[in-house]
C-alpha cells in the first residue's frame, strides 16, 4: 500500500501541462498499472476511503460527533450508548447494529471514554446459571403445552420507575480530555425527585396493551394538570396514584382486574392467559430540553407517549418474544448465550428531519468529485472534509433545535389549574387503589368541566348582581346630583327674584323721595305777585286764592282752593 501511495504522489507532482506516464510510474514502484490508473482518476479509492463508504460514519463525521460529545459533556449531559446510536442514525440515515456504539468507542478510545457517571458498580448484575434457565423454560414450556396456549394468550408484563430530574445510572460517554479534567463525572440532574412508575404489557402476537402510569401523589388522586397533554379520545392509557409513586399489592391487583383482564379478555376468546413477569429494563432517550428546562409531572406524559409509540410496535414486540425464546418457544436461544455479555439494544427516538437530508452529503461528495480536477489535491480534500463536517453539524444542530423548540413550546403552554380527577372514591376492598381508564378520565374531566361551568355561572351571577348593585348605586348618585342641581337652580332663581324685587323696591323708594323733594322745592320757592287784571269780566266770579299762615310751631301751612290746610309730613318740617 505504501508503494501505491508513493506512485500516486509521483503522478500528482507532475507539471500541470505534462501528461502523466502511468505505465512508467507503475513499473518504477512495482504496482498494478490498472490499479494505479483507477486510483489516480478517482475510480477507486484507498482502503481507508472504501472503509469510510462502508462505515456508518465517515472519519469527518466521527470527528464532528466527538466535538458534539464534548459540548454535551460541558453541559453536564454526557450521552449514553443508545443516545450515541441515535446520533449516528440521524447523521447517516442508516440503522446502527446493536454493537455499533461499543465498536465506535473502541475505535476512538484516544478521544472518548465510557464511564459510569455515578460510580455505579459495573458488575452489579450476575448472570444466572444455565441450570436455572433450563428449569425456567421447562416450566414455561409445560404450561404452554398444558393449556394449549396460542400467541394471543401469552403476555409479558414489566414495570419501570422514572425519577424526574434524575437520569438513569448507566454508562455515559465523555470526551477523554474533559473527563480527565474532572468536574463532569456527575451528569446533569435538575434536583426534582418526583417518581412515576409505568407498567407495560405485550402479547406474543405482536400487540401491546395500553400502558399504565402510576404517579406520586400524597392525596392518592391524579391531578388533571398532570394530564394536560393527554387526549382520552385518541390516546389510550390508564392512570393511578400512590403516595410513593411505586406499585404495591393493591395497585398490582387493580391492574390485573381493571387493565389486564379487561384488555385481554376478548382477544383470548375466554381461554387461559399466560402472564410472564420478567426483569426490569429501561428505555433511555435524550430529553428534548437538552438539560435547559426542568422536567415535571406536567411534561412526563408527552415525553413518555412519544417514546411508547416509537418502541412498542409489532416488529419490536415480536423480536422481544423471539430473542427471549418465549415465542416461538426455543429455550436454546437464551441458554446458549447466557454466559455472554448482554447488551441493550439501541433506543429509538424521534429522528429530527434536517434541512439537508442525511443522504445529501453523499451527493455533495459526488458533486465535489465531478467539479474538482484533482480530488487528491490538498484543497480538494479540505473541501470534501469541510462539506462532510458542516452537513454533520447541521444534522446535529437541527436535531437539538427541534428538541429545544418542543421543550419551549410546552414550557410556554398555559398551566392547568391543579384539580383532582375524582370519579368515586376507591373502596376499602380495593386497598385504596384505583386505575383510571380513558373513559373514566374523560368522565372525571366532564365532572370537573361541569363543576367549573357551574362555578363560572355562579360567579357570573355574582358579578352580574354586583354590577346591578353598582348600576343602582350610580343611578342613585346621579339622581342625588340631579336633585341637588335642581335645588341649586331654584335657589339661584329665588335669589334672582328677591334681588329683582329689592331693586324695584329701591327704585320706588327713590321715586317717592324724588317726589317729596320736588314738593319741598315747590313749597320753599317764593311765588311772584300777579299783576291785577285790568279788565275783569263782570260775569266772572272771583277765585279764592290759597292762603298760607304760620302756626305756633313755626310750620308753614297752606290751604288749597277749597280752603283745606296742607301740612307737610313730620319728617320734612325741620
Amino acid at each position: 500500500m505504501a508503494s501505491m501511495e508513493l506512485a500516486l504522489a509521483a503522478l500528482r507532482s507532475a507539471d500541470p501541462g505534462e501528461k502523466p506516464n502511468i505505465s512508467l510510474v507503475a513499473r518504477t514502484y512495482g504496482v498494478s498499472q490498472s490499479g494505479l490508473y483507477k486510483r489516480f482518476h478517482g475510480v477507486t479509492g484507498s482502503k481507508e476511503e472504501q472503509y469510510d463508504k462502508q462505515r456508518i460514519l465517515t472519519t469527518t463525521q466521527s470527528r464532528a460527533l466527538i466535538k458534539w460529545i464534548n459540548q454535551l459533556t460541558e453541559r453536564g449531559l454526557p450521552p449514553t450508548n443508545s443516545m450515541l446510536a441515535n446520533f449516528a442514525r440521524e447523521i447517516s440515515g442508516k440503522e446502527p447494529g446493536k454493537n455499533w456504539a461499543s465498536r465506535w468507542l473502541k475505535a476512538h478510545s484516544d478521544k472518548v471514554i465510557s464511564r459510569y457517571s455515578t460510580g455505579l458498580d459495573s458488575d452489579r448484575k450476575k448472570a444466572d446459571s444455565a441450570y436455572k434457565y433450563a428449569l425456567y423454560f421447562e416450566l414455561i414450556g409445560r404450561k404452554i403445552q398444558q393449556y394449549n396456549l396460542g400467541p394471543e394468550q401469552i403476555y409479558n408484563m414489566d414495570e419501570k420507575g422514572f425519577m424526574l430530574g434524575v437520569s438513569t445510572k448507566r454508562k455515559r460517554i465523555f470526551t477523554r480530555r474533559k473527563y480527565e479534567q474532572g468536574g463532569y463525572k456527575q451528569h446533569l440532574q435538575d434536583g426534582n425527585r418526583e417518581w412515576i412508575t409505568t407498567i407495560g404489557c405485550i402479547c406474543a402476537n405482536g400487540t401491546a396493551l395500553a400502558p399504565s402510569l402510576i404517579y406520586m401523589a400524597k392525596s392518592g388522586f391524579i391531578q388533571d394538570s398532570w394530564l394536560q397533554d393527554y387526549d382520552p379520545q385518541t390516546q389510550r392509557c390508564f392512570f393511578a396514584a400512590s403516595e410513593s409513586g411505586w406499585t404495591n399489592n393493591d395497585i398490582g391487583y387493580r391492574w390485573l382486574v381493571d387493565v389486564f383482564d379487561k384488555e385481554t379478555k376478548s382477544q383470548a376468546s375466554r381461554g387461559w392467559r399466560l402472564l410472564i413477569l420478567d426483569g426490569h429494563g429501561s428505555h433511555v432517550t435524550m430529553k428534548d430540553s437538552q438539560g435547559f428546562t426542568r422536567l415535571t409531572k406536567r411534561d412526563f406524559f408527552r415525553l413518555f407517549w412519544a417514546s411508547w409509540n416509537e418502541v412498542f410496535i409489532s416488529k419490536n414486540i415480536n423480536s422481544a418474544f423471539r430473542t427471549t425464546g418465549l415465542y416461538p418457544f426455543d429455550p436454546e436461544i437464551v441458554i446458549n448465550k447466557f454466559n455472554k455479555k448482554i447488551t441493550s439494544r439501541p433506543s429509538s427516538s424521534e429522528s429530527g428531519a434536517s434541512i439537508i437530508p442525511p443522504e445529501d452529503w453523499r451527493r455533495l461528495e459526488k458533486l465535489v468529485k465531478t467539479v474538482v480536477n484533482n480530488i487528491y489535491d490538498e484543497k480538494a480534500v479540505q473541501l470534501r472534509e469541510t462539506v462532510s463536517h458542516l452537513s454533520t453539524q447541521l444534522i446535529l444542530l437541527q436535531n437539538e433545535n427541534q428538541g429545544l423548540k418542543r421543550a419551549l413550546i410546552n414550557a410556554k403552554k398555559p398551566k392547568n389549574k391543579k384539580q383532582p380527577l375524582l370519579l368515586g372514591l376507591p373502596s376499602e376492598q380495593d386497598g385504596g387503589a384505583l386505575f383510571m381508564s380513558p373513559t373514566k378520565v374523560q368522565q372525571a374531566r366532564d365532572i370537573i368541566s361541569q363543576k367549573n361551568d357551574e362555578a363560572a355561572q355562579k360567579q357570573a351571577h355574582k358579578d352580574d348582581k354586583k354590577l346591578q348593585q353598582q348600576l343602582k348605586k350610580q343611578a342613585k348618585d346621579a339622581e342625588k346630583v340631579k336633585r341637588a342641581q335642581i335645588r341649586q337652580e331654584k335657589r339661584e332663581q329665588r335669589e334672582q327674584e328677591a334681588a329683582e324685587k329689592q331693586r324695584l323696591k329701591d327704585e320706588q323708594e327713590l321715586a317717592k323721595l324724588a317726589d317729596l323733594q320736588l314738593q319741598n322745592d315747590v313749597i320753599s320757592t317764593p311765588k311772584a305777585s300777579k299783576k291785577p287784571t285790568e279788565q275783569i269780566s263782570r260775569q266772572a266770579k272771583p277765585r279764592v286764592q290759597p292762603e298760607a299762615h304760620v302756626e305756633d310751631n313755626e310750620v308753614v301751612v297752606t290751604t288749597n282752593r277749597r280752603g283745606r290746610a296742607i301740612r307737610p309730613p313730620v319728617r320734612f318740617r325741620d
